[in-house]
């Protein structure tokens, strides 16, 4: 179980051991790279690579501030904090000037803070970008990021996107209307709060045919639950099994991760927990854990 911190990666292993890098440097985001590599966004502005032997590297440097990083085949995208997205190539940052002019965008907006990208995602056959703006809805892209289309309402307010890792088709995305999924690669959503307590979703992870979301009643909720439901359709039922009722407020975009093996999730008052995949067996991996930006499960 990976954990990115405002000081500092932190792996939890199997084995029980707690490894920590980058002391003294906020990784505020990461994600999978090339080659079992993970890419990370240290210090607000810098684009840094994970190697498999644990080196830490930086790549490229922007003034204005990272967001969120992806890797699409072999080519690197960054999102900004004032909503752009980056090219990473030759060691340097170049703007999509494509996603500069996306139609729509003068009907973007700050809501609670300033208008950024807050995640990205592409689709597992690389024929898909796409970048959830706060508050800016997703745009998507499926020729390299040269052009690009609106897809969901600016106003349904989303907070995570994500891709499925084997079907194309499968996109899913949290918003402050519920669960939102898609069957064409993210052209077109439908939302749901069907099972949930309230509408507003922070974070969505896969797990296997389900889907996994974080809710609560809003961006100042004192307490969250995490529900499941199936990717396919249907109302979410919220996961027990040694979790407490409620989590302590939100569990945030990039906060919530699950592969075939494992579940992780870090709530607002840094309690990490964690969960075998195929059965919801619930523990406390860490506790008041200072700054947690993001987890991920390798």
């Amino acid at each position: 179980m990976l954990v990115a911190t405002t000081d500092g990666y932190h792996i939890f292993t199997s084995k029980g051991q707690h490894l920590t890098s980058l002391e003294g440097h906020a990784l505020t985001a990461f994600a999978p790279g090339v080659g079992g590599s993970w890419l990370g966004v240290v210090d607000g502005h810098e684009l840094w690579q994970h190697a498999p032997d644990g080196t830490w590297s930086p790549l490229a440097t922007w003034e204005s501030g990272l967001t969120w990083p992806l890797a699409v085949g072999d080519d690197v995208l960054v999102g900004t904090a004032d909503a752009r997205v980056l090219r990473l190539r030759d060691g340097a940052f170049t703007p999509l000037t494509g996603f500069d002019d996306a139609p729509g965008r003068d009907e973007w907006h700050p809501v609670g803070s300033p208008l950024c990208v807050r995640s990205m995602t592409a689709t597992c056959d690389g024929g898909a970008v796409l970048v959830n703006v706060h508050v800016g809805g997703i745009p998507r892209s499926t020729d390299g990021g040269a052009t690009w289309q609106p897809t969901i309402a600016v106003d349904d307010d989303v907070h995570q996107v994500l891709a499925h890792p084997a079907d194309p088709a499968t996109v899913v995305a949290a918003a402050s209307v519920g669960l939102c999924r898609s069957t064409d690669g993210g052209a077109t959503w439908t939302a749901s709060s069907d099972g949930l307590h309230a509408s507003y979703a922070r974070a969505v992870a896969f797990l296997g045919d389900d889907v996994l979301v974080s809710a609560s009643d809003g961006p100042s909720t004192t307490r969250s639950a995490i529900y499941r439901a199936p990717v396919a359709g249907g109302p979410a039922v919220q996961v027990t099994g040694g979790l407490p009722e409620w989590l302590d407020g939100n569990v945030d975009t990039g906060c919530l991760a699950a592969n075939a093996k494992q579940i992780a999730l870090a709530d607002s008052a840094g309690n990490v927990w964690a969960s075998p995949a195929d059965h919801d067996e619930w523990t406390l991996a860490a506790e008041a854990m200072s700054g947690i930006r993001a987890v991920a499960v390798a």
